[in-house]
């Protein structure tokens, strides 16, 4: 028995470079899976390769009643929503904070934080109706950490922590548990292709060769610590934070030459 089956999953970003990765181990593992994202052609295109137990659904998650047909969606194609993975997310343009204008805030902020904010208001009940679940949100070591040149970005992950605390504390005695994964330098298009309106992106600015784990991360590295979270097997595991990076938090190590 796979420890995912007759359960539901909703992934936001589905159809990306991380939520894909996501999407096929929880496929994997024996879930329906509904991939919520406003790229209808590439949802779409995953749901019909995997088959009969995924969906895509049309998902702006900015956008309340948008939420409100994603879970729905989800319900009646499955019966059920038993997890939520707050995937999806934006990236600002780099520039400092007296050269970041107000509708990029809005923008990141609206989509990484409000958008996680309507995902747990909307789900909620949904999961309450299938005897409690999980919900993992997906910030970042920007949340743990000031960055230059990041601050919507930056801001917006740190609230993430705030609002899965204060999540995991109202949901507990629902059976709904609540956590947050902050992944590092995870290779992606999201973290090798410049954000809207940027020259460089985030790659640009990472080596890895001082990280104490040598290389960038791999989606599949983030997928693994994700389907643990929302398993049975962290039963008591609510309101915590699981850095995947690395050792990059950590400062650089020490070559053998050097120690």
């Amino acid at each position: 028995m796979s420890r995912f089956d007759n359960q539901t999953v909703l992934v936001t970003g589905g159809a990306g470079g991380q939520g894909s990765s996501h999407v096929r181990a929880f496929h994997a593992e024996g879930a329906n899976v509904v991939i919520g994202g406003i790229d209808a052609q590439r949802g779409t295109a995953l749901a019909d390769e995997l088959g009969p137990r995924a969906r895509f659904a049309l998902l702006d998650v900015t956008d309340e009643s948008s939420w409100s047909a994603a879970v729905l969606a989800a319900e009646s194609a499955f019966g059920a929503l038993n997890v939520l993975v707050n995937n999806a997310g934006v990236q600002n343009p780099p520039a400092t904070i007296e050269n970041t204008d107000q509708a990029t805030w809005s923008r990141i902020l609206d989509i990484n934080l409000t958008g996680i904010f309507l995902g747990i208001k909307i789900a909620t009940p949904a999961l309450r109706r299938a005897a409690g679940g999980a919900i993992v949100n997906v910030a970042s070591i920007m949340g743990l950490s000031g960055t230059a040149h990041y601050a919507p970005y930056v801001a917006s992950k740190w609230a993430v922590r705030g609002l899965t605390q204060t999540a995991a504390l109202e949901l507990g005695r629902d059976h709904i548990r609540v956590n947050t994964i902050h992944p590092g330098v995870i290779s992606t298009p999201f973290i090798h292709e410049p954000a809207a309106g940027a020259t460089a992106a985030i790659a640009d600015f990472y080596s890895p060769e001082p990280f104490a784990v040598p290389r960038l991360g791999e989606p599949a590295d983030v997928t693994r610590l994700l389907l643990f979270l929302a398993s049975s097997d962290a039963s008591f595991i609510t309101g915590s934070e699981y850095v995947i990076d690395g050792g990059l938090l950590l400062g650089p190590a020490l070559q053998a030459q050097t120690a």
